[in-house]
């Protein structure tokens, strides 16, 4: 992200997860997208790279002091 702020990724390959583990990891992103709680870290993006086979997910970086 280009606002100057360090984020983490996590990175979810698809093609490893049976059905029901990949959809867990789509509403994962639903829910983390839904929350804005104090001490939750915040989402902030997904997108798919790798032609759809990594679902990366973008959330605040935190080291600790929440």
């Amino acid at each position: 992200m280009s606002d100057g702020k360090i984020y983490a990724m996590k990175k979810v390959k698809l093609n490893s997860l049976n059905d029901k583990e990949k959809e867990n990891a789509l509403n994962e992103v639903r829910i983390l997208a839904s929350l804005n709680y104090k001490h939750i870290v915040n989402y902030k993006d997904a997108f798919f790279e790798d032609q759809g086979i990594t679902l990366c997910i973008i959330m605040e970086y935190t080291n600790g002091d929440m």
